[in-house]
Parts: structure tokens; sequence; C-alpha cells
């Protein structure tokens, strides 16, 4: 996800070329809903996406960035889940209850909610929807969302036809049984892909519904060109009331240097920051408060195979932690676009522990571990990395003075993202470095160092603690928060006294906007995930 930085840097002639091009596109062949251009009272709210085009938007194909911001007004789900509070909101489902162990949801639908093309939702439309989703015949790559629900496998093999734990139990309600608890699977539903569409719209436009989506959100879709332009238009029969702003144009710029040449000329409302464009803004009066940051959910590391020597000894991995001075690489290296991290938790992470304070830098500290491990005169080893600027070949060339100092020689062997993942899937490594994992429950990165997760399940540093087991195991059986959180935070202290990783920094993520713009919030999962229906343009001339 963090490749999105990427991008080769041109001239600001491509500003004039970008208009030339969208000029062009806008009168060429594209995908369009709706019947004519906006009215001139209508607001118009214009953001920049770096990704690229869509491709597709059905929620079930995508999950590409793109896709799923404009997927997130089209659409809508039973729960939103609210990455500011930190809390499951209520969204096409009004009312739901969990039983005492943690197998039944039971949902109440919103009456009166409905779809884009005028008919009311019902229960039924979940059930579709999800079965839909798990239908093996549509290839879904992401059909594992709701493989958690009884019966799920079966039907996913083809020997049932619907799945026996989705049970409509009115018009208006519904309840899902699971297989075995899980403790993510309400957040599981927030996903795009378990959006609730029309099956009669499906049908009609078949593969065509990526093409021209028909939603229930707050938006719908109007025109697409592609690899230039989405256009959505607001939905004044939304069931919350219209949105705020009439039109959000999305443009499709990869260009950091169009972008920014964009933004000066006002013609973009607000867009992300890379890394080399961060100071630039950060320092520029003008933009300077017109900055939103956040901690993204991404832990930035190096991993290391706690089943090779050294790094089965677990003084040798807490040398590494306390050898190295994390906070002034932040403000060196990542010119101060990140936070140093304290342990596996990012701050916006729920169960966060503020109190956990991690590894201060002390290499005398670092020299009488690995003298007490037995490796005085220190040692020699390898980092797989990529060529990634926050957290691959620069970040270990710039550790290497550090280790160097209390005697080890650490050696960066860049590789292709997918031949790292594979030797480190494999076990095939000495230690690598990469960032991870975007999920908002703890319960999701604690499976990262369960001992049944081992390689590509996860657990690729093959950590085992008995303890940190059973703590995960009990985290999955409750259904009580707080004591979810509890277990959370005892396992975390845990790992970061283990040191499977040396923890590095939780990335910034940073938007830039003009000074009109109003409602953007800081979104630990990604920064271009806005509520693009309380987002409004206010005095923009």
């Amino acid at each position: 996800m963090e490749a999105r930085w990427a991008g080769r840097r041109r001239g600001v002639w491509l500003v004039a070329l970008l208009a030339v091009v969208l000029g062009v596109a806008l009168v060429a062949t594209s995908c369009t809903r709706s019947a004519g251009p906006p009215q001139a009272q209508q607001t118009r709210l214009t953001r920049v996406d770096l990704y690229g085009d869509p491709e597709n938007l059905d929620p079930i194909l995508k999950d590409k960035i793109t896709a799923l911001v404009l997927n997130s007004a089209i659409f809508e789900q039973l729960l939103n889940y609210d990455v500011v509070q930190k809390k499951l909101t209520p969204e096409l489902a009004t009312d739901w209850t969990v039983s005492p162990d943690g197998l039944t949801y039971t949902f109440k639908l919103r009456q009166g909610a409905r779809f884009h093309n005028g008919r009311e939702i019902k229960a039924d439309d979940v059930k579709y929807s999800f079965e839909r989703l798990l239908n093996p015949d549509n290839m879904s790559p992401l059909s594992s969302t709701l493989a958690s629900i009884k019966g799920a496998k079966d039907f996913a093999e083809k020997k049932a036809t619907e799945v026996a734990g989705i049970k409509v139990t009115g018009p208006y309600s519904l309840t899902i049984e699971l297989a075995e608890p899980d403790p993510t699977f309400l957040l599981r539903l927030t996903n795009i892909c378990c959006s609730v569409v029309p099956k009669e719209e499906v049908q009609k436009l078949g593969a065509d519904f990526g093409m021209k989506p028909v939603g229930s959100g707050p938006y719908r879709f109007d025109s697409w060109v592609k690899d230039s332009k989405v256009v959505l238009v607001a939905n004044k029969d939304h069931w919350a009331g219209p949105p705020k702003t009439d039109v959000i144009e999305t443009l499709i710029v990869k260009e950091a240097a169009t972008r920014d040449a964009m933004f000066a000329a006002g013609q973009i409302d607000y867009m992300l920051l890379g890394d080399p464009q961060y100071l630039k803004y950060k320092n520029d009066p003008k933009w300077a408060n017109n900055l939103v940051e956040v901690p993204e959910l991404y832990t930035r590391h190096i991993a290391f195979n706690c089943q090779k020597p050294p790094f089965d000894n677990k003084l040798v991995r807490q040398a590494i932690n306390y050898a190295i001075d994390r906070k002034t690489l932040v403000e060196t290296l990542l010119q101060g676009k990140a936070y140093p991290a304290t342990g596996l938790f990012p701050p916006s992470l729920m169960g966060y522990d503020p109190a956990l304070k991690g590894y201060p830098y002390d290499p005398e500290k670092a020299k009488a571990l690995l003298k007490e491990a037995g490796y005085p005169k220190g040692f020699e080893f390898e980092v797989l990395c990529t060529s990634h600027p926050a957290w691959g070949s620069p970040a270990v060339e710039a550790i290497q003075p550090y280790l160097e100092a209390v005697g080890i020689k650490v050696n960066p062997v860049q590789v292709e993202w997918g031949v790292m993942i594979d030797r480190a899937n494999a076990g095939d490594f000495q230690a690598y470095m990469y960032s991870v994992c975007g999920a908002v429950h703890p319960y999701d990165w604690l499976l990262l160092f369960h001992s049944k997760s081992f390689g590509g399940a996860g657990n690729r540093v093959r950590y085992s603690n008995s303890e940190v087991d059973r703590l995960v195991d009990q985290m999955k059986a409750t259904t009580d928060e707080g004591e979810m959180i509890r277990l959370a935070r005892e396992a975390e202290k845990i790992i970061v006294d283990d040191a499977p990783w040396w923890f590095f920094n939780y990335n910034k993520a940073v938007i830039v906007h003009q000074p009109w713009v109003k409602g953007l919030i800081p979104n630990p999962v990604d920064m271009d995930y806005q509520p693009l229906d309380k987002l409004s343009v206010e005095g923009k001339p």
C-alpha cells in the first residue's frame, strides 16, 4: 500500500497536457448514467487519486484503493466503523445484538432505505449480497471476508444451495450464525465487499454492473472516463438526507509534480502528500495550517527469523532495539513524516497502550546484551528489503552506522516485493524489512504472532510464546470490548519484550487541503478514505 508514493517527476507542463487530455476525454466515449451536466448552482468538490483508474466498481471484485474510496460513497453496508471514535455505527442496520457465546448476530434493518433505482432495501437483499460475495462462480478475491459464517464453506464448495448461517427472519430482520467465534466479525461487515446490492440491477447489467454501479449510498454513479475522471452526484433521496456537496469529481493523476501544480492553481481541493512533498507544504506558511495528519495503521519494522541464529536469542533481538536511535532516523531519513514506534500497535489503533514506552536508544545496553547472549564481538547478517524509501534499502543503510557501533554488520539485500514475501513465507531469511498491517482490530495484529499462524498465515518470523497464544485465544472468545483490550495490551507487552521485530515507526499520513474544504478527518486506515458525504466547500472562489 505504501508504494503509492512511487513515481517519476516530470515537469509542470504536464498540467497543461492533463487539461487537454481531460478535455478530450470528457467528450470521448465514457460510462455515463445521469442525463446532463451539473447545474451552475451545484457545489463541486474535486479530489485527486494517486493510484490510477479504479478498473471496476463492483464491490466484490476490487479492493484497490481508488475503487474503495468511490464505492464507499456509492454503496452501504449493515454497519460502518467510525475510525476517529473507534466504534461501530449504524448504517443499513439500525440495531444489532450478539449472543453470549459470540456465535449468533441479530440485525434490524433501517426501514425506508432505498437503492438508487428507488426500491426499498429488505433483509432478502442482505442475504443475496452476502451469498453473491461467497459464490465461487463470482470469483471474488474478497470472499474470505465472510468465511466464518456457518455453512459458508459448504456453499463455496457447492455442497449447499444457500448459506445455512444466514436466515431472513422478517422483511427488516435477519440473523447470522458463525461456525466459531470471531471477534472481528462485525468489523468485517463494514468492508466495502459486504455492501448490499440490488439483485435486479446486478442481473440486468451483468459484468457491466462494475462499470455502472447501483448502490444505496449518499452518492450515485454519474460518469467515468477511463484513466481520467469519475464523477458522482448527490443522492437527494438518501435516508440520512442529501450530502453536503452536490458533485464529487475524482481525477486520476499519477504524477506528483502535476498534482502539486494543479493544487497550487486551485484545481484540486485536497490531496494526499507523499514523503518528498511533505516538508514543502509543512514549511510553507500558506499551507502549514491546512494539513491533516494521522498515524496510519501500519508499523514499519525489521522482522527477525526467531528460529535461526542469532535471532533465536531474545537478548540479540532486544540489543538491536536498543542499538538504533529511531527518533533521530524519523527526523532525518523520513523528514518527520512518521512517528517513532514504541511497540506493535500504532496510537490510532483500538487498544493502543500509551503506557508502553518501548526501547530507548541505549547503545551501551545493547553491547551488554550482546555480550550476555554470547556475541561480545557482534555478528553479521542480511536484511531482505525492497527499494521503498521509508522501509526499504535506504532505511537499512541508515541503520548500518548504529549497528556497527555495537559490533553488528548488516547487509541490505534488495529484492522485489513478491520475492521478499515468498522467502519470508518459506522461512528463507535472517531478517526482512516491511510495513504491516492496516487492520482496525488488535486481534488481527496479534494473529501475526500466534504459533498457529507460522509462514504465509502471517507469523513469518516463527515467533512462539504460549502465553501470547493463550491471550489471543481468550480474545477470540470474549464479547466484552474492555476485556478484549486488556488482553490485547497484555499480549503486546510480552511481544515487545520478546522483540521479534525491530520496531521502527508508524507512518504519518498527510492530506493538504484548500481553505474552503471542510469536514476532512484524520483517517488512520487510509487518509484517502474520507467521508465524502460529510465534506463541503465553503467560499470556494
